[in-house]
């Protein structure tokens, strides 16, 4: 008998073994889906700190900005293909200068800035502030084109489009939106699993930031009564570069970058398709060498990058 029920305790604890090989080894698929007929509306706040030494003076500047933003996805059309609307419903923004703030809020667009030759900042939300254009995915999911763009650029004043116009280009939003699809794997992985993908944030003047992140998936989670995935994020690498307009009075002429502090975490519920919430901060330090009026500067470089990003419920 003894032989008997060690023989059954055997069995038994090689069953909870496999269960656990099975579950530790599964495979699950995260990125998230383009859905018909859906809707989800996001709040997020990014934050920007930045300290630039130049000549022994250092210069900080911060920028706090609040956005709810809805996306609605229509029905898929006879052809196959499926529309994604994206809209800004409401834009709070502080940004902090030396001896000097600029807010905004689309509540209120045309409140005045304090200075005259602030209120370029000012004109430049008031476009984001309106901003709904629509993302166009063909029968087979990929996405082929982003309409809206044409308006979007002819509200931005002339003076501004040569130094904006390449941040809301069609171009420009097609790659954003890619970025957003294709950090995550389209394939099944596993706990443990990693991968990188390099994204590039536009900015003024033809500033392009080009940074590579390292994406791990670290498993399920409970949030509520709902199991989502996580993966956490760190950024690896980073590069800035400038194409600057013609006109533009201060140029990057050479960057040597490095990434000093990084995180990040982004939680997928795999059922609903959905980003649920993300959030990252990423400090990255170097020198520069800034060209004003043609005479070349060394400059240094502590830029805080830091976003929130969460579901509506």
């Amino acid at each position: 008998m003894k032989t008997i029920r060690y023989g059954r305790l055997t069995l038994a604890s090689l069953a909870i073994v496999v269960a656990c090989m099975s579950t530790a080894t599964a495979q699950v698929s995260l990125r998230p889906r383009v859905s018909p007929e859906t809707q989800q509306t996001y709040r997020s706040q990014s934050t920007t700190t930045q300290i630039l030494s130049v000549a022994g003076m250092d210069v900080e500047t911060k920028s706090t900005q609040f956005t709810i933003s809805d996306h609605k996805t229509g029905p898929r059309a006879a052809d196959g293909t499926i529309r994604v609307t994206e809209q800004v419903r409401k834009l709070q923004q502080e940004i902090n200068l030396p001896g000097i703030s600029v807010t905004f809020d689309s509540d209120n667009p045309d409140k005045k800035a304090a200075l005259p030759q602030l209120e370029s900042i000012l004109d430049v939300l008031r476009v984001i502030a309106k901003l709904k254009v629509t993302f166009v995915y063909n029968k087979s999911g990929k996405l082929t084109k982003v309409e809206g763009v044409d308006a979007l650029l002819a509200s931005l004043k002339p003076e501004l489009r040569k130094t904006r116009a390449s941040q809301f280009s069609a171009e420009t939003l097609l790659r954003q939106r890619k970025d957003q699809s294709d950090r995550i794997l389209d394939k099944p992985v596993r706990n443990g699993d990693q991968w990188k993908h390099t994204s590039v944030l536009d900015l003024e003047a033809g500033q392009k930031l080009t940074i590579t992140r390292e994406y791990t998936y670290a498993g399920p989670t409970r949030q509520g009564d709902r199991t989502l995935q996580k993966i956490t994020v760190k950024a690896v690498a980073i590069t800035l570069t400038q194409d600057p307009p013609e006109g533009t009075p201060t140029k990057i002429s050479d960057s040597k970058l490095k990434v000093a502090k990084s995180s990040g975490e982004i939680l997928i519920d795999p059922k609903r398709g959905v980003i649920v919430s993300e959030n990252s901060s990423l400090q990255t330090k170097g020198t520069l060498t800034l060209e004003i009026n043609g005479q070349k500067l060394p400059a240094a470089l502590d830029l805080t990058l830091q976003s929130k990003s969460k579901l509506g419920e």
